[in-house]
């Protein structure tokens, strides 16, 4: 459990945010559901389907999942 002034870290790709859990909810979360691609120069993610080749690019992808965070990986 990664904390910091009593604070969770979420695990999910693409937040990695750090929240209390008392501030929670179903749409508290963006994320990724899937797993990252990196394939030559290519850079996405398995659940959106959306491809690019920059790094910068891949860092700035929207997510595409909202739900809770979770501390567990």
């Amino acid at each position: 459990m990664s904390t910091t002034e009593g604070q969770l870290r979420c695990k999910h790709p693409g937040c990695l945010k750090y929240y209390k859990e008392e501030d929670n909810s179903d749409t508290a979360c963006h994320y990724h559901s899937g797993q990252p691609i990196f394939h030559d120069t290519k850079k996405g993610w398995t659940c959106c389907n959306k491809t690019v080749y920059d790094w910068d690019e891949f860092q700035k992808l929207p997510t595409c999942t909202v739900g809770r965070h979770t501390d567990k990986k």
